[in-house]
């Protein structure tokens, strides 16, 4: 079998076109940017913004300021107003993982670490434990703080656009 005409002139032209390219001596310019920039290749920074606010869950007022990464909240410092403790809440999502600072019932310093399922993982205050009830207080406060710098945070990106 024969290739046909039409064949045969396709052939001829890619060996030509390969022949003249291969014996070239003309280097192709370099281009003048590169083809992708590196900031597209690296990923973006998460942004990280604050907000401050105030508020009084349960009648003890306080004010706070709160971080948010990815829209996300991430920590909240909050100073309560009448007697100036502090207490620092971690959260991932809408869960508390991380407390650590005054308690609601007692001048003790107490630390609290969740598991995700909301399991206490550390619940101490110095060389003690911390009761359940403060522990269900500590929650119920980081839920409203959280719930209130959520919504004013929203509140306030909304303004911006």
């Amino acid at each position: 079998m024969k290739p046909s005409l039409l064949t045969q002139q396709i052939a001829i032209v890619l060996a030509a076109s390969l022949l003249a390219t291969a014996c070239s001596k003309e280097q192709p310019a370099a281009p003048s940017a590169p083809l992708v920039e590196q900031r597209a290749a690296d990923p973006a920074p998460t942004p990280t913004d604050e907000f401050r606010g105030s508020f009084a869950p349960g009648g003890v007022a306080a004010t706070y300021r709160a971080t948010f990464s990815d829209r996300q909240i991430q920590t909240l410092e909050e100073t309560r107003k009448a007697t100036s403790q502090t207490g620092t809440y971690e959260f991932r999502g809408a869960r508390l993982m991380k407390y650590r600072g005054a308690a609601l019932g007692s001048n003790d310093d107490i630390e609290l670490e969740f598991d995700l399922q909301g399991k206490v993982l550390v619940a101490r205050a110095g060389d003690k434990e911390v009761s359940a009830e403060e522990i269900t207080a500590i929650r119920d406060r980081a839920q409203s703080l959280r719930s209130h710098a959520v919504a004013q945070h929203a509140v306030q990106g909304h303004d911006r656009n």
